[in-house]
């Protein structure tokens, strides 16, 4: 992120945000810092915020953010949850790849676990119906597991993620279902 903002701050904000990605737009002009764009939610825009206002006095006069918006919520969350599977050649990757989405996408699983074959047979009880064989199959493999319940609202962003910028072997998506 610091690397992102000194780019930023020379002059070279090229890069999509780390996080917002191409909702975002950061630039600098004439001292003045302004962001314009949407985040998720109102946390990620005062996380936003306060990062931008950490740099004044560096070379920047002030922030302005009166372009810069929330995505309004088209579902109501707490709904309906979802259960993504996703499948990776180790345990070690797996715990990456779950601190990665966990940063990331700024949810919160209702439930996370990463299931190895270690010597015995794992419970498969967190795994949804018609995908336990899919998850044997990798695990007698010696592959890694990663299970994630998560809100149904967040599923969507979680999912690519998981998908395509952790690079798992496999990854399926439960379809909803109303939460605990």
């Amino acid at each position: 992120m610091e690397a992102w903002w000194t780019t930023v701050l020379a002059g070279e904000a090229d890069e999509p945000h780390p996080i917002h990605g191409d909702r975002l737009i950061v630039r600098l002009d004439d001292g003045t810092l302004k962001v314009s764009g949407e985040v998720q939610t109102s946390r990620d825009r005062d996380e936003l915020l306060k990062q931008a206002r950490a740099r004044v006095g560096r070379g920047i006069n002030e922030v302005d953010s009166s372009a810069l918006g929330v995505v309004g919520a088209k579902e109501k969350a707490g709904v309906l949850e979802q259960v993504l599977v996703a499948a990776f050649p180790n345990q070690e990757t797996a715990e990456l790849a779950l601190k990665f989405v966990l940063e990331r996408s700024r949810t919160a699983p209702r439930q996370k676990v990463i299931l190895t074959s270690s010597g015995r047979r794992p419970r498969l009880k967190s795994i949804p119906e018609g995908f336990d064989a899919d998850v044997r199959t990798y695990l007698d493999k010696g592959r890694a597991v990663l299970v994630l319940r998560v809100d149904e609202t967040e599923a969507y962003r979680v999912r690519g993620l998981l998908e395509e910028d952790t690079r798992s072997l496999w990854t399926v998506a439960a379809p909803p279902q109303v939460g605990a």
